[in-house]
Parts: structure tokens; C-alpha cells; sequence
């Protein structure tokens, strides 16, 4: 490498080394957030027992970090888990309601799950740990999707991280770079 270079490689390094670790910190309380959520609604309103609901919202809580796809695939499993356990075990458990409303409950709970997760942890969580606009976050996602499909959007933030430090660095001559790297340049000034 070039010696004019090797510094701002190197602080390119140190700043998405920061940003990631700072991503994957996020979703891991991003996991624990739904988890947590989820287990009290199977615990406390579908009555299964707390080993159950933990279980169950474990599974929910990382099928939850696949972007689109994940939540929607994790209420459907976590809501047929939740029924086989209600009606096939040999300890009966869960609130005594009718099939239709033990399914709207089940469904209503993980609905409830995603809503606080679209609204209070992504926004907060996504932005804050990889210093990027949401509406930039979500663009990234959606190229992602179209391109490289489920995979594609699981390795889109961190990608983006890495592409967004690596032009801050190198190309912040460039008008347009600045723009869209600003609190990058910022985090790595201070």
C-alpha cells in the first residue's frame, strides 16, 4: 500500500471497526428487545408456561434481525409453535379460548412485538450504531433485496458501513461523498 495512504487506511479501519461493533452490539439488543417483549405477551396473555414463551420468543427475536422477511416468518412458526403447544401437549396450557381467538391472540402479540421494534428499536438502534439517516438504511435494504434477495439484505448495513467509512476516507473531496458520509468524517474527527 502506498505510504500516502496508510494512515487513512488505517483510521478507515479503526472507524468501521467502531461502527460495526457498534451494529452488531445493537442487534443483539435488537434480539433480546423482541425476545423480551414476546415473551411476556406468550407468558402473561397466552398463558403458555415461561419456559415455553422464552423459547418461542428466543426464536422470533432472530428469525426478527432477517430484514422484511424475518418477522413475518418468525410470527407464523412462533403462532403455530404457540398452537401445537395449547392443543397436542399432554399438560394442557394457554387461556381458554377458541381456536380462532387463541390464534388472533398468538398473532396480535407478535404483531404488537414488531410494531415496537419498526418504530422504537430499528429507528433508534440502526441509526445510532452505524451513524446513517434511516431513510438511508432503509434505500440500502431495499437495493439489497432486489439484488441479492434474503442474503443480500442480511449483509447490506454491515456492507454499507464499510463502503460509507472507506469513502469518507478516501473520497471526501468529493462534494457528494460529504454529503452523505458528514457524521462519519464527524465521528471520526472527535
Amino acid at each position: 500500500m502506498n505510504d500516502k495512504y496508510t494512515d487513512k487506511t488505517s483510521e478507515a479501519i479503526d472507524d468501521m471497526y467502531g461502527l460495526l461493533s457498534r451494529y452488531f452490539i445493537g442487534l443483539v439488543i435488537e434480539i433480546i428487545g423482541v425476545a423480551i417483549i414476546n415473551t411476556i405477551g406468550l407468558h402473561f396473555v397466552a398463558g403458555l408456561t415461561f419456559s415455553m414463551a422464552v423459547g418461542i420468543a428466543f426464536m422470533t427475536g432472530l428469525l426478527n434481525i432477517i430484514p422484511y422477511v424475518g418477522p413475518f416468518a418468525g410470527g407464523v412458526i412462533g403462532t403455530f409453535l404457540g398452537l401445537i403447544l395449547k392443543y397436542y401437549s399432554v399438560h394442557p396450557m394457554g387461556i381458554d379460548v377458541s381456536f380462532w381467538g387463541y390464534i388472533a391472540i398468538l398473532a396480535g402479540i407478535f404483531v404488537f412485538a414488531q410494531l415496537i421494534d419498526n418504530y422504537i428499536f430499528q429507528p433508534i438502534i440502526y441509526s445510532n450504531s452505524v451513524k446513517a439517516h434511516p431513510l438511508e438504511i432503509f434505500i440500502v435494504l431495499l437495493m439489497a433485496g432486489y439484488v441479492g434477495g434474503v442474503v443480500g439484505m442480511l449483509i447490506a448495513i454491515p456492507a454499507y458501513t464499510v463502503i460509507r467509512v472507506f469513502a469518507a476516507k478516501f473520497l471526501s473531496h468529493v462534494k457528494f461523498v460529504r454529503m452523505l458520509t458528514g457524521s462519519v468524517q464527524e465521528k471520526s474527527q472527535k
